[in-house]
């Protein structure tokens, strides 16, 4: 699960010199929400569309004033964000995430050896999360594992081979009490033997969907 998976590399950039007004324009044109800012081939910074919102008249009225119109000819490197944090293409898809968390951001540029190679956004990040939840395996196991059965430490793939399934996915998500919650993708004609067992091993068996 890289970056370089599922970052956009078919990048639209803009210069530094092209106006608000442009860059806001090319914006709702390609349905975009931010843009690299790059010259002689060097990422300097990005803009995003709030960036944008924040400096451009609001209406018609506004943009007839010297202010609005100061406004639309403001080029992009006078409000550009130049704290430019970047990821590399081999970089894990959950340190994409990671960061876009603690920064609050919503993409982030993907940076190879110097040259700007693409971004990967939130949405890329959500597409992702997506494939990986419905994988096209035939059934979904979603399940509790109380406090006390997690101390046995108990191997779920070795159960699953045990009653001849096939596994797509497998997440585990730790609560704070020590218990956890599963999300399986299956494949196979006995997944509902293996989801008694589960049961039999005192696991709460919050979801199935059968194929």
């Amino acid at each position: 699960m890289l970056v370089r998976h599922f970052m956009t590399s078919d990048l639209f950039t803009l210069s530094p010199d092209q106006t608000c007004h442009e860059a806001l324009a090319e914006f709702k044109r390609r349905k975009i929400r931010r843009a690299p800012v790059v010259e002689n081939g060097r990422l300097i910074g990005i803009v995003s569309e709030r960036d944008l919102l924040r400096v451009l008249p609001g209406t018609c009225g506004q943009a007839s004033t010297l202010a609005g119109e100061d406004g639309m000819e403001l080029p992009v490197r006078n409000i550009m964000g130049t704290d430019i944090v970047t990821l590399g293409p081999n970089d894990h898809l959950a340190k994409a995430a990671s960061l876009m968390l603690k920064r609050r951001i919503g993409g982030v540029p993907v940076v190879h050896e110097g040259k700007l190679k693409g971004i990967i956004t939130e949405s890329d990040v959500f597409k992702a999360l997506y494939a990986i939840l419905t994988s096209g395996a035939g059934s979904i196991v979603i399940f509790e594992e109380p406090a006390q059965v997690a101390q046995a430490n108990h191997d779920y793939a070795r159960l699953c081979l045990k009653h001849g399934c096939r596994m797509h996915t497998f997440l585990r998500y730790p609560k704070p009490n020590g218990s956890a919650m599963y999300y399986l993708c299956l494949e196979g004609s006995k997944v509902d033997a293996f989801v008694r067992e589960l049961w039999a091993m005192a696991n709460q068996v919050v979801w199935t969907e059968m194929s």
